[in-house]
């Protein structure tokens, strides 16, 4: 398996330099993206991650990931987006933030959001299930400690 390469940026989004992924250290500023889905009733799609994931397994998320290096920060969220979740729709930019998560790594996070009412088709490797919820009821998943750090500062944000 190949790893993919990533570009280490500073706080003001200036590439540094690129590296593989699996060299990343937890002092390596990487770019990410988080895309919210929204459905007719104002509902937000959120995806529980896979127990398989190193990181945050079994938390609810957006969908998203790393940037690969070169890559556009739009192209990348339709892919992962697409990877993830087998959506494609128009993506709306909402904003671009340094993002230091409770473990230690550093991002930059650029936030996005689509609508879609269509089917689903998940990356098990990935996810585990999908769904649509309130943002009431997303308030109270927060509040329980089970949504992943950069999902919450983006809702919190754009959202809530």
């Amino acid at each position: 398996m190949q790893s993919e390469f990533v570009d280490v940026v500073d706080k003001n989004d200036k590439v540094l330099k690129t590296i593989q992924r699996k060299d990343e250290k937890d002092s390596d500023i990487l770019r990410v993206t988080n895309i919210f889905i929204l459905n007719k009733k104002g509902e937000i799609l959120l995806q529980l991650r896979s127990k398989k994931c190193l990181r945050y397994p079994l938390y609810w998320d957006s969908a998203g990931g790393h940037v690969t290096s070169g890559e556009d920060w739009t192209d990348s969220a339709k892919r992962e987006l697409y990877e993830e979740v087998g959506i494609k729709t128009d993506l709306i930019f909402l904003g671009k933030h340094y993002i230091k998560l409770p473990d230690g790594r550093k991002h930059i996070d650029a936030f996005f959001k689509g609508t879609y009412e269509g089917q689903t088709k998940i990356d098990p490797n990935e996810v585990e299930r999908v769904q649509f919820f309130s943002l009431e009821e997303i308030r109270k998943m927060i509040s329980r400690g089970k949504v992943h750090p950069e999902c919450v500062f983006g809702l919190k944000k754009y959202f809530l």
